[in-house]
This record gives C-alpha cells, sequence and structure tokens, in this order.
C-alpha cells in the first residue's frame, strides 16, 4: 500500500519575521531611467530546500484612524498611474535553494512613455519547504503533513526624469487618555514622488531641555496619520512644546537613493497637570 499524504497548506505573511525560512535583502531596489537594471538577494536560512517564487504585486501602504498601516492591493486606478507590475522582469522567478544557498533575482524594468516622477510595485516573494517525491516513502499509513508558505513583501522603486517629494501638514494636536499623552499628526505627501524618511517628535520644557523624544522611520504615498504616545509618567507637570518634524532621511536607505526635501516642521503647546 502506498503512503498517503494529507496535506494542509497554510500561508503566512511575515515580512523579515524571525520565522521566516528566507532572508531578503535589500528590502527596497531602486532603478532609474539611465540603467533599468535592479537585483535583490535571496538566501535560504532553513536546514531544508526550499522553493521560491517572485510575483510583483502593485500597492502601496496607508493608515487607518488609529495610525495603524494597512496594504491596499486592489486600487486599479492608481496602479495605472503609478504602477510598473506589467512592465518589470525578474529572473530567476521559480527556483529551488539548498540550505545555506543564495540566488541573485535580476530585474529590469521594459521602456514606456514615463512622464517625470517615481513609479512603484511590491516584490512578493514565497517560499515553502520542497517536499520529497510522492513513493519516496514505503510506511504503510496515512500522514497529516502540513506545509508552510511564507511571504515576504518588498519594494520595487522606478525614477523617471526629474523627481520631487514634500510633505503638508494638516493636523497636529494632542491629548491624554487614562495612560498616555497621545500626539497625532495627520499629514499629505506631495510632489511626484513617495515621502522615504522620518518622523520625529520632540518635547522641550519651559527651559528649552529636551524632556521626550521619538522618531520612527516611515514611507508616505498619500494621506498618512501618525500617533505617538507617550507614557504620563515619563513626563512631569508643566508646560512644553511639542514639536513634529518630517526629514528626508533614515538609517535602512542610503540617502543618494531617497528623493531629498528641506525638513518640514509643526508646534504645539501643551501643559501636563
Amino acid at each position: 500500500m502506498k503512503k498517503l499524504y494529507l496535506i494542509l497548506l497554510l500561508l503566512l505573511s511575515v515580512p523579515f519575521s524571525g520565522m521566516a525560512q528566507i532572508t531578503i535583502a535589500p528590502t527596497m531596489v531602486f532603478i532609474d531611467q539611465q540603467n533599468r537594471f535592479g537585483s535583490f538577494l535571496v538566501l535560504n536560512n532553513s536546514d531544508r530546500p526550499q522553493e521560491i517564487s517572485v510575483e510583483f504585486p502593485f500597492g502601496y501602504p496607508t493608515t487607518k484612524d488609529n495610525g495603524d498601516i494597512q496594504m491596499v492591493y486592489d486600487d486599479t486606478t492608481t496602479a495605472r498611474e503609478f504602477g510598473i507590475s506589467n512592465i518589470v522582469r525578474g529572473f530567476p522567478q521559480n527556483f529551488v535553494l539548498q540550505p545555506g544557498q543564495r540566488q541573485v533575482v535580476r530585474l529590469t524594468i521594459r521602456s514606456k512613455d514615463f512622464t517625470d516622477g517615481m513609479y512603484w510595485t511590491r516584490i512578493k516573494t514565497t517560499s515553502s519547504a520542497q517536499q520529497p517525491p510522492v513513493g519516496e516513502q514505503t510506511d504503510e499509513e496515512i500522514t497529516a503533513q502540513i506545509t508552510y508558505k511564507f511571504e515576504q513583501v518588498t519594494t520595487l522603486f522606478y525614477k523617471h526624469g526629474g523627481t520631487e517629494t514634500g510633505i503638508e501638514i494638516q493636523n497636529f494636536e494632542t491629548e491624554q487618555t487614562e495612560d498616555n499623552i497621545e500626539f497625532t499628526v495627520d499629514a499629505s505627501r506631495i510632489g511626484n514622488s513617495p515621502f522615504l524618511g522620518s518622523i520625529t517628535l520632540t518635547l522641550e520644557d519651559k527651559e528649552g531641555n529636551i524632556a521626550a523624544e521619538k522618531m520612527t522611520s516611515t514611507s508616505i504615498y498619500f494621506d498618512y496619520r501618525h500617533i505617538f504616545k507617550i507614557p504620563k509618567t515619563d513626563l512631569e507637570d508643566g508646560s512644553y512644546e511639542a514639536q513634529i518634524t518630517f526629514e528626508t532621511r533614515r538609517p535602512d536607505i542610503p540617502q543618494e537613493d531617497i528623493v531629498q526635501m528641506e525638513p518640514v516642521s509643526r508646534s504645539i503647546s501643551y501643559t501636563k497637570e
């Protein structure tokens, strides 16, 4: 009697998680009209051969009312304006990596009638442990086997012609919850390129000393909301000047790849009692 396999397929989206079976670098690939070629590296960290597939869905992050990030993949109108999923090619797109093995995936952008600006697509790299061929086992039993598929989503940017970006701050306000002081900023990206950079919140007391400071790296494609939370116990009672600053710099992207702008800031007063 042949051994029968009951395979349960679980699809897990775990970008850069410790559970991931493979490592991808870099997490952002930049191509421009002077050189329409790029690449990224896929490394098998596991002790089993991994089947790898690469796809290019269009998508972008946005934020909810509570500041949480969510991905949008079904915006066909924006995809027609900014997407390059239909003109990017990757080689190879399907391959097997042995334990410890690495593979360079080469990318190219086909020519198109672009206007100036930055365009993009996501790079979805899916991995799953390679299964032994059916028939290799001789046990006369039914085995339930779980197969995990891990998805890691990175980004490919294409710069064409003159690129510029900017930030307009629509609102910057604060409110107290039971445990925290929350500083909420609403902003929109302007220009023809996404904002890649950082947001810094700085609180200064009435003597000009920094009482608290928080920074986060972010990518802003359209509208954006971020909420900084500072525990009440971190601040003494008194008056503070809160300043929010957007800058086009972040530690995980080389400066030459980022479309630059002058820092944009706004300040409000806050009193803790």
